[in-house]
């Protein structure tokens, strides 16, 4: 029986260090008296322009809000989450 012979693992790629945000979580909350989209009880960040659609990640693209808000305006831009939001069409920015 011969024996195979094993292929070298990959070379790994160096794992990009992530920087720390321009910005303290807590100060950013405390800025805001609660969601900047409802106005109920801020628990997150949300970047206005979301970061996969070219937002910064800087202290004037970064609001508070609370969970359903954040979850439902997703990855999309304000102005599109605001227009679908009461309305059954989906958002232009989902194509």
């Amino acid at each position: 029986m011969t024996r195979r012979r094993r292929r070298p693992a990959p070379a790994r790629r160096p794992t990009r260090r992530r920087r720390p945000p321009p910005y303290d979580r807590d100060e950013v909350l405390a800025r805001w008296s609660g969601c900047a989209y409802c106005d109920g009880p801020a628990e997150e960040l949300d970047h206005v322009l979301p970061l996969a659609r070219g937002g910064r990640d800087t202290a004037d693209n970064v609001v508070a809000a609370c969970r359903t808000c954040n979850a439902s305006k997703y990855t999309h831009t304000l102005a599109c989450w605001a227009l679908s939001k009461g309305s059954a069409t989906p958002c232009a920015c989902d194509s």
